[in-house]
């Protein structure tokens, strides 16, 4: 069965986008942080933060943006209210609510309840009883499109909304930077000087429909792999080889070639390791690697949201005639590990893009699009 990516919106540092259109400005692909805080006694520490709202962990701001940006979604989606009482939400993210939680002294130990955003938008929206939360580190939602596409495969789900957010919090940016893997001035992914990556925040939101959309160009999701690399108990076989067989899946299951693919949306990290392992992926796999994308420099690593967030920044993208490329790309070339697509090309001139994501504890996965006009 065909699924097809109906309709999209995403808020980040780029902006706010509902589908093809923003909310009264263009996105903006500016590849440097737009905000600073203090870490762990450090001043100074870049940070990806959702643009025009004031960075906090407040509980107000998380609902109050998941609300408006699922709004926008059912708004731009024509979904009625029959349609979504039969509509699966399928949520990923890696820290989910956790910032908002406050200590309490009856609790040694404070857990969130992993399907509170969830049920709060299920309940919200009226959606089917059917909602899951992935929580697979930085594949959470990129697994969350890929089983959404299963779900309207081989059940009676004709669509299926698929959330990833991510939000601001003490906790994860005092862990990354405990682990010394933030850089101090941009996020060089693909460059033989990157320093590290840079954390943001953001949402995007996918409807997965059998329905094809009106708008044209638009996407049709063809097929994802998902595995977990047990070589180590945090990170993927630098080798690139579990990478490489999760890549090659997703284009065999899609009944493609590896010279089909004509553009990879890379994970691209910036850390030293996960670009590295990526790299040797790519190399491995592509007789000849075709051009990539990278998105993380605009809008930081946004964790386990990157997967749907950057999938809806494409969507976005389908109706420029120009590409984000970063700055960096252009100053001495001889630096980048792999070809990066022109910044005059568009995105819809590309036929079958392969999407990668990589994450913490060797879960990894991919996923192809084809472009249709």
């Amino acid at each position: 069965m065909a699924v097809y990516l109906h309709s999209s919106v995403s808020h980040t540092a780029s902006g706010i986008s509902y589908g093809t259109k923003s909310s009264g400005r263009a996105l903006s692909f500016i590849d440097k942080p737009n905000v600073t805080l203090t870490v762990n006694g450090q001043s100074g520490i870049g940070f990806y933060a959702m643009d025009q709202i004031a960075v906090d962990s407040s509980e107000s701001r998380l609902f109050t943006s998941l609300t408006t940006v699922l709004e926008e979604l059912i708004s731009l989606s024509g979904l009625d209210a029959n349609e979504l009482k039969h509509t699966a939400l399928l949520l990923g993210s890696t820290s989910l609510d956790i910032g908002t939680l406050q200590p309490s002294a009856n609790k040694s130990l404070g857990l969130p309840q992993i399907d509170r955003l969830s049920h709060y938008l299920q309940q919200r929206f009226a959606l089917s009883p059917m909602h899951l939360v992935f929580n697979t580190a930085c594949t959470a939602s990129i697994n969350a499109v890929i089983y959404a596409k299963k779900l309207i495969d081989l059940t009676g789900f004709k669509h299926v909304i698929v959330i990833g957010c991510e939000f601001y919090n003490q906790l994860t940016m005092a862990g990354f930077h405990s682990l010394d893997l933030l850089s101090n001035e941009k996020l060089l992914a693909f460059h033989q000087q990157r320093q590290g990556l840079i954390l943001g925040e953001g949402i995007g939101a996918l409807l997965l429909s059998e329905q094809k959309p009106e708008r044209k160009p638009h996407y049709r999701i063809l097929e994802g792999d998902s595995s977990c690399d047990t070589s180590s108990l945090t990170m993927t076989a630098e080798d690139g080889s579990h990478i490489k067989q999760v890549m090659a899946q997703a284009v065999k299951k899609s009944a493609l070639q590896p010279s089909d693919i004509n553009l990879v949306k890379v994970h691209g990290t910036a850390t030293y390791n996960n670009d590295i392992a990526e790299f040797n992926g790519l190399i491995s796999y592509f007789s000849c690697p075709p051009p990539i994308l990278a998105l993380k420099p605009f809008i930081g690593h946004t964790l386990g949201a990157c997967g749907a967030i950057e999938m809806a920044l494409m969507d976005s993208l389908l109706n420029a005639d120009v590409m984000p490329v970063p700055d960096y790309v252009t100053v001495n070339t001889q630096d980048n590990m792999l070809p990066f697509v022109a910044p005059t090309s568009a995105i819809s001139d590309f036929q079958y893009i392969l999407l990668n994501h990589c994450g913490f504890g060797g879960n990894n996965a991919a996923l192809v699009l084809e472009t249709q006009h």
